[in-house]
């Protein structure tokens, strides 16, 4: 079958959540002999190291987009977000049509949320309408699942859930002592990865931190992504006692990533809000133990290798990770656990269970 599998995202310096499925997928479906994969881009993409023999590009203007990819006979056109500006002609597309969900920001009510930014309210008008042209939604999470049959008013049979997968080079590695030598980094530490925003939850992220060092914890925080050295951020720093323990490195390499998970003395995670989770579970692909909280979709990907806590319980998490930093059974525990759970995940087995889905979609089944 000819797929398309639509990727304006995908190479974006800063790799989110969404672009890492697209990438991870792309390569995945490329390895299965039932798929025939078109990367459908407005510019050349060889340097991601897909093994797809088509790159199909073409204007991004609206209508001439829809027009060209018309002419190429797709089987199935995948989208990586629900079509709602500059793609709202997708209706005409003669081919069956899919979309992976990853997100529901703009439909929630929460303080972290900014309910009527622009952006948002177009999205919450049109979303509705453009998915009555979609023949399966794909959703990434059975949390996220439950919420947008509510927000899109569509049925139930009509989403999902496939879960993304972790990269096999994810995992425990012998030797990555290194990774504190190149960043300088004297202690043991305490790790967190994200992209910065209001949903990641610094203000506990730094409390919880400030109350492990308050009870003699020789430590340091080590946070790795993009948007943390900013006026805002800093001003929390400097308002701690330990500012001094607390390291921003910014945007690293992958491979840098997974050494500093394994290096770590534990994954801390309290975010507000994940429809699925990519760093919980890279870090439990590595072994690494994890402390996160029971937000949305967390508990689900966590399974019972994390300890979860209220994401606003900043004494709560500061108690869970110094019980594992006093207790090496614990640790090595949690250390089981996080690997066994993170089996449930692959790419492979990602790619499997959206070519079924297309399979289904051709043969004339839903």
């Amino acid at each position: 079958m000819r797929v398309g599998l639509y990727i304006p995202g995908i190479d974006k310096r800063f790799i989110g959540g969404p672009t890492k499925y697209q990438i991870n997928l792309a390569r995945a479906l490329a390895d299965l002999n039932e798929v025939e994969l078109f990367l459908l881009h407005h510019r050349n993409v060889d340097s991601l190291n897909i093994k797809a023999k088509h790159i199909i590009i073409s204007e991004r203007k609206p209508i001439l987009w829809e027009v060209k990819l018309r002419k190429c006979n797709l089987d199935i056109v995948h989208f990586n977000l629900i079509p709602t500006t500059r793609r709202i002609f997708f209706p005409i597309l003669n081919c069956k049509k899919v979309v992976t969900i990853h997100g529901d920001l703009h439909w929630i009510k929460e303080p972290f949320v900014d309910y009527n930014r622009w952006n948002y309210r177009i999205r919450r008008l049109v979303e509705p309408w453009s998915n009555k042209f979609m023949d399966a939604i794909i959703t990434v999470s059975n949390n996220l699942r439950h919420r947008l049959i509510q927000f899109l008013k569509v049925t139930e049979s009509k989403i999902r859930v496939i879960y993304e997968g972790v990269s096999s080079e994810y995992k425990p590695l012998k030797k990555a002592s290194h990774i504190k030598e190149k960043y300088r980094i004297p202690r043991p530490f305490i790790f967190h990865l994200s992209n910065l925003s209001a949903k990641k939850n610094p203000q506990t992220l730094f409390k919880a931190f400030s109350q492990l060092l308050e009870k003699d914890f020789d430590l340091e925080l080590v946070i790795a992504g993009a948007r943390w050295s900013n006026k805002l951020i800093r001003s929390m720093i400097e308002k701690i006692d330990f500012a001094s323990n607390i390291r921003i490195l910014g945007y690293v390499p992958e491979q840098d990533l997974i050494c500093l998970y394994n290096a770590a003395e534990l994954f801390f995670f309290p975010s507000l809000h994940e429809t699925f989770g990519f760093p919980v579970l890279e870090a439990m692909a590595c072994g690494t133990s994890v402390v996160t909280s029971n937000a949305y979709s967390i508990p689900e990907i966590a399974g019972d290798a994390a300890i979860l806590c209220d994401p606003h319980d900043y004494q709560g998490f500061a108690k869970a990770i110094a019980n594992i930093l006093k207790d090496e059974e614990l640790k090595e525990r949690m250390r089981m656990k996080s690997l066994k759970n993170a089996k449930r995940f692959s790419w492979e087995k990602c790619a499997k269970e959206t070519t079924k889905i297309y399979e289904q979609l051709l043969v004339g089944r839903t």
